[in-house]
């Protein structure tokens, strides 16, 4: 049975015209990270061939986060005060946002709401990463950032059948994976992570994709990362930091707690953080 959806998965992704492609500046510069020391000069002369994301550094690093007194123009000043690993999480999400409004869904489904959940699930993950003593916080925001990318190929290109699907949830409270694979015999975290594999992002985020529901996982698959953004949306869903169209909070998978190390004390510091930096980021990157 899982083969059979797998398939249909498949042939819904390869059916489509115009997927969404993977922002070019963000795989370009995260190429030339992983292969050689870039000077700040060389990232600078790659974001500024765009200029919303050029534009966005800017109005991050002037931003009330960072406190300067002075305005910063200068995108090689801005770069190295952000650091590389900032750079690259706000060329992801700043490209991403642009896809994201380019696209026209079904009328039941809410982008503005579903662009502040991916942000938020992004840094509750990234926050639970960084408090867990993960090696790699930052592809955990990636994660995040994309965990629910299916529910956009869902909305635009399959808007009567997701429309069923979001009807469904509101009728009967069920999680939308579950509608989804009730409804249609699969879930966005199929459909999601199927795109993924075709962006040819690495394994591991592949994988956050794919489980962050904890459902379907192959025996011994769970991993750190897969659990910071499996809880990371069920905190930003808790907090109300947008909405992916759910309208009950998801249970925590008790193990996925567990393989992160980490106390009852540690979530009112991981909500508190998390909250802070959404408010942030929304206030940056306002959908407009």
């Amino acid at each position: 049975m899982l083969l059979m959806n797998a398939k249909r998965v498949d042939r819904i992704i390869n059916s489509i015209g115009e997927l969404p492609i993977l922002p070019t500046i963000y795989a370009r510069l995260t190429h030339i990270l992983n292969v050689s020391d870039a000077s700040i000069s060389t990232i600078s002369n790659i974001i500024s061939e765009d200029q919303s994301v050029a534009a966005m550094v800017l109005r991050m690093v002037n931003s009330a986060a960072y406190g300067f007194y002075n305005k910063i123009g200068e995108l090689q000043h801005a770069i190295a005060i952000l650091g590389l690993n900032e750079i690259k999480n706000l060329v992801l999400a700043t490209s991403m946002y642009n896809v994201v409004k380019g696209f026209r869904p079904s009328d039941r489904f809410d982008m503005q709401e579903f662009w502040k959940h991916s942000i938020g699930c992004a840094v509750s993950a990234r926050v639970l990463a960084e408090t867990a003593y993960l090696k790699n916080p930052e592809a955990v925001f990636t994660g995040g950032l994309l965990h629910d990318i299916g529910k956009l190929i869902h909305a635009s290109y399959l808007r009567e059948e997701f429309d069923n699907v979001v009807a469904d949830v509101e009728k009967t409270g069920s999680q939308m994976s579950e509608s989804e694979r009730r409804l249609l015999g699969f879930d966005h975290a199929q459909t999601g992570s199927a795109l993924a594999e075709k962006w040819l992002l690495p394994r591991e985020i592949v994988n956050m994709i794919a489980y962050h529901h904890l459902t379907d996982m192959p025996p011994d698959t769970l991993t750190k990362e897969i659990a910071a953004v499996h809880i990371g949306n069920t905190l930003c869903t808790a907090l109300r930091m947008g909405s992916g169209g759910e309208k009950r909070v998801p249970m925590v998978n008790h193990e996925a707690w567990e393989i992160l190390n980490l106390k009852v004390s540690d979530l009112e510091y991981v909500m508190q953080r998390s909250a802070k930096l959404f408010e942030e980021r929304v206030s940056i990157m306002e959908f407009t």
